[in-house]
């Protein structure tokens, strides 16, 4: 860090690994312009294979304080949220062939909006491997993400960036949903969500 930073106050700590091998970075204090705090922090754990996860309620407090984070405020970014890229070469912590047996549109995720079609009969894999964004591919993935590292890690809020019924809100409503009570978010709000989450390299 710079000198001219030196009276900024801000710790990055490296959280103790998880089982599955991936490493963690926790932004425990802050005192400057939380941007490029967490464009920082987006850049190493790209770099190091995991993101900067960060609860909606959290991403919405800091877009209305413009993006600042108050001096010694600690902000908890370790909450697990692989991404479509993870999970589309990996199934730890999932019942066996559950991402290629499961549906997406099923009563078992939930999903039940199928835009142009394009949906019918997918598996929760094939989605995963599904490019471009014809049918709002882009946040079907996301979706699928979230809701995997749902069940992975049992749909435990306390670890979890979503939960399972969280995601299927943002499916159902195809991006438009309440992430808490008294505000609702839009498609674009709820794709730079996940673009602060998971980096423009995984829309």
């Amino acid at each position: 860090m710079s000198d001219m930073n030196h009276s900024e106050d801000v710790v990055v700590q490296e959280a103790e690994a998880p089982a599955s091998g991936l490493s963690r970075r926790h932004l425990v204090r802050a005192g400057l312009s939380a941007a490029p705090v967490l464009a920082a922090l987006k850049s190493n754990t790209v770099l190091a294979g995991d993101h900067t996860c960060i609860k909606p309620s959290t991403f919405s407090s800091l877009r209305a304080a413009q993006m600042k984070v108050s001096a010694r405020r600690e902000l908890k970014t370790d909450y697990e949220c692989q991404s479509h890229g993870y999970w589309k070469n990996r199934d730890g912590g999932l019942p066996n062939k559950y991402k290629t047996t499961t549906k997406f549109l099923s009563t078992e995720t939930g999903f039940t909006q199928n835009p142009g079609g394009v949906y019918t009969n997918k598996t929760l894999q094939q989605v995963l491997e599904n490019g471009g964004n014809q049918g709002n591919a882009a946040l079907a993935r996301h979706v699928v993400a979230a809701f995997l590292t749902a069940k992975a890690y049992q749909n435990d809020p306390s670890r979890v960036m979503l939960t399972q019924s969280q995601c299927r809100a943002i499916w159902n409503g195809q991006g438009v949903w309440q992430p808490f009570a008294g505000t609702t978010w839009t498609l674009s709000q709820t794709m730079a969500y996940f673009d602060m989450v998971y980096g423009p390299a995984f829309l």
